[in-house]
């Protein structure tokens, strides 16, 4: 069953669906979406992927941060911070269900959605499972890839400014926020299994921000694997990546988040 919900996430209503397995006490998983990105994502892989979860037993919340999709605010009034809250309430809200299990809880982080992801990971004990695709790792390097001198001048002036092929206006604090959140003291503390997945092909992220991971989490992850595939860009657009994706990500948590 596909239910909509609201919740209360950092600054306001965030709007989302959760994919109720009801037969049984389930795992739950929840999804992070990226920079521009919904609670569908590009080619509705998000969609797509939590129905596949749920066909093997597990339940599922993908949801609009503050300022994105279907959720409360403005897309220029989003910071790091704002999407680390929401990721946390997120966390705490999936827990008010009773088909949930608590004990057997993971969540998946896209691009920027992967800091959130492994932030809340890192947080809450009860998370077992993460997962990552295509992750950013440097948050900084957003200013060097989308902001010009020209548009700086506008975010100190106006406290916003807008980003040429996006659609969207970007506030300064946002850029504040990319420079001062660093995540390796996140990856490194992070004590459950991981896999990461990331395409050669990527112009968006290159591999060094899933090779920065995989390092990292060496420190204390239980488990740890990286899939790297040859084609499929930023969000998996071949039909290959697509189906490999899906299928070797709803094996990842079926195997790390069933009953021992």
């Amino acid at each position: 069953m596909e239910k909509q919900v609201t919740f209360t996430g950092s600054k306001g209503k965030l709007f989302g669906v959760i994919h109720i397995y009801e037969k049984v006490k389930s795992p739950g998983v929840i999804l992070f979406h990226g920079f521009t990105g919904n609670k569908c994502e590009s080619h509705f892989l998000f969609t797509k992927l939590a129905r596949k979860l749920y066909k093997e037993g597990i339940s599922v919340l993908r949801f609009d941060f503050y300022g994105s999709g279907d959720s409360e605010g403005n897309f220029e009034d989003m910071t790091l911070m704002t999407e680390i809250k929401d990721g946390e309430k997120a966390v705490e809200f999936l827990k008010t269900f009773d088909f949930i299990d608590i004990e057997r809880i993971g969540v998946l982080g896209l691009s920027m959605g992967a800091l959130t992801a492994t932030y809340v990971a890192s947080n809450f004990d009860l998370i077992r499972s993460l997962c990552l695709w295509s992750p950013l790792a440097f948050p900084e390097i957003i200013k060097k890839k989308l902001i010009t001198k020209k548009m700086i001048i506008k975010l100190k002036k106006y406290g916003k400014c807008y980003i040429p092929g996006t659609g969207h206006y970007i506030g300064r604090e946002f850029i504040e926020s990319t420079e001062k959140l660093k995540i390796e003291k996140f990856v490194e503390r992070y004590k459950g299994d991981v896999f990461i997945i990331h395409t050669k092909d990527d112009i968006t992220l290159d591999l060094n921000h899933s090779l920065f991971y995989f390092e990292k989490f060496h420190i204390n992850a239980r488990s740890l694997k990286m899939l790297i595939l040859d084609k499929g860009g930023h969000v998996f657009t071949t039909e290959e990546s697509e189906k490999k994706v899906l299928e070797e990500t709803t094996k990842f948590f079926k195997d790390t988040l069933k009953k021992e």
